[in-house]
């Protein structure tokens, strides 16, 4: 591991588990860095109002929030054009650094039917004996070969790049806890449920 991936690491806490399940082989670096790196985003991008969504792949309330929430809002809102929303990684712990590593290697419509994915079946892959042969069953449901998810779960620059996200947006944004949300560029406090959204996107509109 590099030192700045360690550094990183380190100073987020992750390093307790790194290796505990993960097999180690990583393969030679083979991850499109500029794919892996696009602005997932879902709506029109001429939207008038632009949400990002700041989660962690292993947090249960974004899970709740994907789960129960986000559909109503795309329905709503993205769908007929009013909002975009853009997803960035705030991975908790290691599991859900390599959760997002594994999901960034996939392009636009099948990364967002991932993060779908992995939010519904978080209990069974973030909570079970072995979350790495479980995120490669989820993974090969995207086409994604065992060899592949390890590539990309193991991937320096990937997993630099999602740090370094995560520590611009504790910088820039006060971002510390997940699910957390900017609308326009702002931080929205105690919003959540599908009613705090409609509120706060009428403000906007």
């Amino acid at each position: 591991m590099r030192r700045r991936t360690l550094n990183l690491v380190l100073g987020l806490g992750l390093i307790a588990p790194f290796t505990a399940g993960l097999p180690l082989q990583a393969l030679a670096a083979g991850v499109d860095m500029e794919a892996a790196k696009a602005p997932r985003v879902i709506g029109d991008p001429d939207a008038k109002v632009s949400i990002v969504e700041y989660f962690s792949m292993t947090c249960p309330h974004c899970a709740r929030f994907h789960t129960e929430v986000l559909p109503k809002l795309k329905e709503a809102y993205v769908d007929t054009g009013k909002v975009k929303i853009e997803f960035k990684d705030f991975p908790l712990d290691q599991w859900a650094l390599r959760a997002s590593a594994m999901a960034r290697c996939l392009d636009g419509k099948r990364y967002v039917a991932m993060v779908d994915l992995l939010m519904k079946k978080q209990a069974d892959w973030a909570r079970g004996d072995n979350p790495f042969t479980e995120l490669v069953k989820l993974g090969r449901l995207a086409g994604l070969s065992e060899a592949r998810v390890e590539e990309c779960m193991t991937d320096e620059k990937l997993l630099d790049y999602i740090l370094n996200e995560r520590l611009a947006a504790t910088k820039d944004h006060d971002i510390k806890s997940t699910p957390s949300f900017l609308m326009n560029g702002r931080k929205l406090d105690d919003v959540f449920s599908f009613e705090s959204f409609e509120e706060a996107i009428a403000d906007a509109l």
